[in-house]
């Protein structure tokens, strides 16, 4: 059902002519293969606008159509994402997914081993990704859960984010996902009083826990300081306090006296939060938040006292419905203790090694890898003295490791003294960085409540993820922590795997590691603790997030294969996926949805019980699968390094990207066409992001034509066969279907010095001549088109066995072809109009400014870059103030004319006019990544 505000707006009128448009040049194809339908379409608005036939406001309601298109489309696929067998799961999904998941469970010992122990936890991350303002978000949520259409587009994301507001917008998430957790616990309790009503008051549920990142990472980012992440906690704890108390008031007298003690906790909290949203850059602020924090005697840092109460009423009331609230809220305060979620810090292993030099005293010559530094290290851990720190320690301290154990222990002193916390150590590929975080852990006094936790993400840490395995778990102070703590923690990176090698090879290799700590644990005589595997991955393809559906999205991450190495050595397991702030947190925005995601993620632990792992010929034909990964990995990887990809994607794909996030990206919008880009220095989101805004998803599909051509007819059967083979290419597919090198060409094209040169032979367009001319020799030896023509060359042909091989698979055969959804055409077509447009305006204007101190070359330099709001800027700079220019009633005259007005071009203020094609850019960016339903 489409959209009803928009079958007959102008926007609506226009769209439905440009799809006849496409559609009739899409059939011409079967005749001439080299025709472009996006390009050829885009062609004819640019010269509809350079004529005057349409102008932005045109293409603006166009625009508004298409954005709300896509919009709709998202809707749909959120709403359809979490459809479990076939239904749309309603206000009993939970419920339902505790009986299924219970069934079996026949003994009190059983039912209660399965649910109080944890089997999966969501971690609430800080990425790029609030394409979709606040309000927006909102919208998809409610439209999803309601089964409606929305009337209103997207729009643009919601300007300015901070890092504060990215806070802001994950504790309302965690709020969402602690009441899904909250009604998992009570379906717990219920079905356990239903089959053991003699002992069901023993329960203690715990299956999903919540955690977050969201002010803790500190990996690349200079930003956080030492008071926001205090103050962060803090006001997590207030947070969760008052939830507490409106949970314990719904009860009533009989838990008065708790709830007091609750009440005045929160009370307190709060004024350590205002205590700690002053300045601290000076003493004066330091002393008196440090002060207010540490000198309150009254301060709750531990629940165990109320839990006990609470315990006491459950097991000692006759009333069962108070009795399973109590016990429901009891659950919670054992999951969540005192804040939103488990803290999750994060630093890299450069900031871990800079500190393992200094504990080593090496130079910054000297090796860290090797038995010798291995050695010393264990020597210093079981020798070193814990020292005391105060808030002053934690305000001098320089060093970024030391400062964040003494966040640690500041946090466990005076906020939540049971608080587990995790550090999360990125790029880690040296045992020895996990010793050096050990070393400071007991230094600092926190050792009892840290799990060190080694991110696996690069290709070098997972070729060697084994070896690295084996030398770290064969450490004493690392076993030793590990049983201190019960269990053994790490995390995988689909995303930045995925840029390195492919997001395919990538869940491979992931999926290979979590089978490699299940043999390690059993082989280093560790099978007796838990095992914990943090999956980071986001919410688009090129993310490792399956599009499929919310249990596909569980079992492509942790596979039921992976799984069963674990229950077969009977290592309780815990697995943990990201969900990456702000797309994910769409699962989390209303409570409809998050108890569906629940209900699915309890689905998928069910189904892959239920998965046959050791048939699958995927795990039984090793060779045709490793030949699989290795070709694709290659290819993928040579694809990374290849010049033109990285000056393709990094000149024109990068600012296309509006900006979604805190944590910006480098954008070099002034870089010259000949210099030189890396897309190592890109992070993983907008590298995602600028594939899917040219059009082609290559660092899903790369290489898979060729890897599969060598043996079709084997991988064909082993798409029937495997259950893992096939939920791999129903993601390729999906990929598949949203790319067509046509659009990325198309891009390519307008770079071209040969496109600009031929465009006025036709001689419908004499008035374009010398614009044209600027433009063709301004581009006539651009890098930019020479490296996108050999890219495209590189992929095409792979891209095409691709597509045959999938129609082989019983993949839709109609679209062969690779064409993309009309709509997604209709907004690349109309961008690369706009972008026509934006040449033409800096090839007509003077060849020098009024003032001569902007010349017509660097103007044209910055637009082909897409830089329009620095264009603007520079035009602004380069004239006169409009308003001064506008100055008559004065008393005295003047002769001389001065400075003439702005620069116009048909009428219009160039200046409004740069910068109108910039937010239609990047408001059809939006509209992209949304027929993706995420970006990046």
């Amino acid at each position: 059902m489409a959209p009803t505000r928009s079958e007959t707006s102008p926007g609506a009128v226009l769209a439905e002519r440009m799809t006849k448009d496409l559609t009739r040049l899409r059939g011409q194809i079967v005749e001439d293969p080299l025709r472009n339908p996006v390009r050829e379409l885009s062609q004819r608005l640019s010269r509809d606008m350079e004529a005057g036939l349409l102008g932005l406001d045109d293409l603006a309601q166009l625009v508004d159509h298409l954005d709300l298109e896509a919009f709709a489309g998202r809707c749909r696929h959120t709403r359809d994402y979490l459809i479990t067998d076939g239904i749309i799961p309603g206000t009993e999904a939970v419920p339902a997914a505790v009986k299924q998941l219970s069934f079996d469970l026949t003994s009190f010992d059983a039912f209660a081993a399965f649910w109080s122990r944890r089997h999966e936890t969501l971690v609430f991350t800080g990425h790029p990704t609030f394409a979709l303002a606040r309000k927006t978000r909102e919208r998809l949520a409610d439209h999803a859960a309601d089964n409606t259409e929305p009337t209103e587009g997207a729009g643009l994301p919601d300007p300015d984010i901070t890092l504060n507001l990215e806070h802001e917008q994950a504790e309302a998430a965690l709020r969402h996902a602690a009441a899904a957790v909250h009604d998992l616990n009570r379906a717990v309790l219920a079905e356990g009083r239903a089959k053991f009503p003699d002992e069901w008051k023993k329960l203690t549920p715990a299956p999903i826990g919540l955690a977050t990142w969201i002010g803790y990472d500190m990996d690349g980012r200079t930003d956080i300081g030492w008071g926001s992440v205090i103050r962060h906690r803090v006001h997590e704890k207030a947070i969760r306090l008052d939830l507490y108390k409106d949970q314990l008031e719904a009860l009533g007298p009989v838990v008065a006296s708790i709830t007091e003690t609750v009440a005045a906790a929160a009370a307190r909290a709060h004024a350590h939060v205002e205590a700690f949203s002053k300045d601290l850059t000076t003493a004066e602020g330091l002393i008196t938040a440090a002060n207010a924090l540490t000198d309150d005697k009254d301060n709750l840092t531990s629940l165990k006292g109320v839990i006990a109460e609470l315990d006491e009423i459950t097991a000692s009331t006759d009333d069962a419905d108070v009795a399973l609230e109590t016990a429901a809220i009891a659950a919670g305060m054992r999951t969540f203790r005192l804040g939103m979620g488990d803290i999750h810090f994060r630093l890299n292993a450069a900031q871990v090694r800079h500190a393992a030099r200094s504990i080593l005293e090496l130079s910054s010559g000297q090796d860290l890898f090797g038995r010798g530094p291995l050695d010393e290290m264990s020597r210093l851990i079981a020798s070193v003295k814990e020292v005391s720190v105060n808030f002053r320690s934690l305000a001098v301290e320089q060093g970024a490791s030391a400062r964040l154990f003494i966040a640690m222990k500041q946090i466990i002193k005076h906020i939540d003294a049971d608080a587990p916390i995790r550090l999360l150590i990125a790029e880690c590929e040296n045992p020895l960085t996990v010793l050096a975080a050990i070393y400071q852990a007991k230094r600092f006094g926190v050792a009892s409540h840290v799990d060190v936790c080694p991110l696996f993400e690069t290709a070098v840490s997972l070729d060697r993820g084994r070896r690295i395995l084996d030398v770290l778990l064969a450490q004493t102070p690392y076993r030793d922590q590990a049983r201190k703590r019960g269990r053994i923690c790490i995390e995988t990176g689909f995303s930045d795997a995925g840029r390195f090698m492919g997001q395919v090879p990538a869940g491979l290799a992931i999926e290979r590691l979590q089978g490699q700590l299940a043999d390690a644990m059993t082989k280093h005589r560790l099978a007796d603790l838990d095992a914990v595997i943090f999956d980071t991955h986001g919410d688009s393809m090129g993310r490792g997030a399956h599009p499929d559906s919310i249990v596909d999205r569980c079992l492509y991450a942790l596979s039921p294969w992976a799984r069963a190495k674990f229950r077969d050595r009977n290592i309780d397991l815990t697995h943990e996926q990201s969900y990456q702030g702000g797309d994910g947190y769409v699962w989390f925005t209303n409570d409809c949805l998050a108890r569906r995601t629940l209900a699915g993620i309890l689905r998928a632990i069910r189904i892959a019980e239920e998965t046959p792992t050791a048939e699958d010929p995927f795990y039984q034909r090793t060779s045709a699968s490793l030949d699989f990964y290795h070709a694709v990995k290659r290819r993928q990887e040579e694809l990374f390094r290849d010049p033109s990809y990285n000056l393709a994607l990094g000149t024109i794909g990068l600012p296309l990207l509006p900006q979604t996030g805190s944590r910006k990206s480098k954008r070099q919008f002034d870089r010259h066409a000949d210099e030189e880009t890396s897309l190592r220095r890109i992070r993983a989101i907008p590298h995602n992001g600028m594939l899917q805004q040219l059009g082609f998803l290559a660092n899903i599909m790369g290489g898979l034509g060729q890897a599969i051509a060598v043996e079709p007819e084997a991988y064909y059967q082993l798409r029937q066969d495997s259950d893992r083979f096939d939920r791999i290419m129903r993601l390729v597919n999906r990929a598949r279907q949203g790319s067509d090198m046509k659009i990325f060409l198309a891009y390519i094209s307008i770079y071209s010095g040969s496109f600009w040169a031929t465009r006025p032979l036709s001689g419908q367009e004499p008035e374009l001549e010398d614009a044209c001319a600027v433009l063709a020799e301004t581009l006539a030896d651009d890098s930019r088109y020479f490296a996108g023509t050999q890219l495209a060359a590189r992929l095409r042909s792979d891209a095409i066995q691709l597509s045959r091989a999938l129609a082989e698979m019983g993949f839709d055969a109609a679209n062969l072809s690779g064409q993309t959804d009309e709509s997604l055409d209709l907004l690349h077509a109309v961008r690369l109009a706009l972008l026509q447009h934006s040449f033409l305006l800096a090839a007509r204007l003077p060849a020098h400014s009024a003032d001569g101190t902007l010349p017509r070359r660097e103007v044209l330099e910055r637009v082909l870059s897409l830089d329009f709001e620095g264009v603007a800027r520079a035009l602004d700079e380069a004239g006169p103030d409009p308003a001064l220019l506008a100055v008559e009633n004065l008393s005295e005259d003047a002769t001389y004319p001065g400075p003439k007005a702005p620069e116009k071009m048909n009428g219009s203020d160039l200046r409004r006019e740069f910068r109108r094609v910039g937010e239609l850019n990047h408001r059809i960016s939006i509209g992209i990544a949304n027929h993706y339903a995420a970006i990046g």
